[in-house]
């Protein structure tokens, strides 16, 4: 017989060995579970795997048929992948190589606008973005040589069908100076004339003529699409030139025209006969608008490392809000004896130039035109 103390020992024990099986059962139904969730995550990693790698494969195919080139630079800005439209534009011997290098061996010009140009005149657009953790960049390069061409093209309509819906206009302003040039002309044979009126009718004649070749001029410019050559333009040099070239002008109408000094030399690429048609225009404009003893005041502002403003203030009668928006377009006038054309020219000048033409004015108080251009390279004055 057992005692008390050890029935209850014994009981105790027996106790025990029920927990222990209770959490035995326990830890083996949480086993059986932890492996069923083994197989559903193993599962689901493959789907996700599987996932992944087709996903992998359209982007790699995509990559493949893009007709733009894809280029991804490694941390020290070499040339680590790119598809076979980056390729066919680069060669292959640009993989591995400082993209810096590549540019240079492929193409000619690479402006702050981000385009690359080939020297076969080949425009390409390149835009950029970092990778995840500043690991390195990827590059978007595609050809918009058609894009750029189109447009020049639809611009070039564009300024045709203006000439064309005002033709009539023009021919009427061609043919009033035509027809008073061609009056004092015949009377120049009479034998009835004195010198002094000679001389004036040969003075006549000769405004009316000027006025002539001033529309032509300005008609051909609008035409051309305000660019005709491509070249470095130091502007304080077209600004010397400018002063030089208004001279007379100026003098006719008893104006006065004031150059503020210039303290860098600022440098932009384009044609510089069209940038002095468009600057003249402006401070022609000026005069006529003030008539005589006009006061005029040409600078050059540079605005940033990559933009500069060439501007003309007057102390005319200033321009009222509601037509500050018409008087870029062709053949808008509000003189009697003006040709619609002249701020035309300016605006096709300017946009020839990858830059804007603009106005500032405040009825009673003059106006302020610019031609906004991109700045290729600022110096000191020496």
């Amino acid at each position: 017989m057992l005692n008390e103390v050890e029935q209850s020992r014994l009981k105790e024990l027996e106790q025990a060995f029920e927990l222990f099986n209770e959490t035995s059962m326990q830890l083996t139904n949480a086993y059986d579970g932890l492996q069923e969730q083994v197989v559903h995550l193993q599962s689901q990693l493959a789907k996700s795997v599987q996932e992944k790698r087709q996903v992998a494969d359209r982007l790699s195919r995509l990559l493949n048929l893009l007709p733009a080139g894809v280029i991804v630079l490694n941390e020290q800005g070499q040339v680590s992948e790119m598809n076979p439209s980056a390729e066919a534009i680069l060669g292959k011997d640009a993989l591995g190589r400082d993209w810096d290098i590549v540019v240079m061996n492929v193409f000619l010009i690479a402006n702050d606008a981000g385009e690359l140009i080939t020297h076969d005149e080949v425009v390409y657009q390149l835009s950029e973005a970092c990778l995840d953790e500043g690991v390195g960049k990827i590059l978007l390069i595609q050809d918009v040589t058609s894009a750029r061409e189109l447009q020049a093209h639809v611009s070039r309509h564009q300024r045709l069908h203006s000439m064309g819906e005002m033709a009539a206009s023009l021919a009427h302003q061609i043919r009033t100076p035509l027809s008073s040039a061609l009056l004092y002309v015949s009377q120049l044979n009479s034998d009835n004339i004195t010198e002094d009126k000679r001389e004036k009718f040969v003075g006549k004649a000769r405004h009316s003529l000027n006025h002539l070749e001033g529309l032509v001029k300005d008609m051909l410019q609008y035409a051309r699409g305000g660019k005709g050559s491509e070249q470095y333009i130091e502007l304080q040099e077209l600004m010397m030139q400018l002063e030089s070239n208004v001279e007379t002008q100026v003098a006719c109408s008893e104006s006065e025209v004031s150059f503020e000094p210039m303290t860098e030399k600022l440098v932009v690429m384009g044609d510089k006969d069209a940038l002095l048609t468009a600057m003249q225009n402006l401070i022609g404009n000026a005069i006529e608008v003030v008539g005589e003893q006009a006061q005029i005041h040409v600078l050059v502002n540079r605005l940033s490392e990559k933009q500069v403003d060439l501007v003309v203030v007057d102390n005319g009668p200033g321009i009222e809000k509601d037509l500050l928006e018409k008087i870029f377009e062709p053949f808008y006038t509000s003189r009697a004896k003006g040709t619609g054309l002249g701020l035309a020219v300016v605006r096709a000048i300017a946009e020839a130039h990858g830059g804007t033409a603009w106005v500032k004015s405040i009825t009673g108080h003059g106006s302020r035109f610019g031609i906004r251009l991109p700045l290729i390279a600022v110096r000191e004055v020496e």
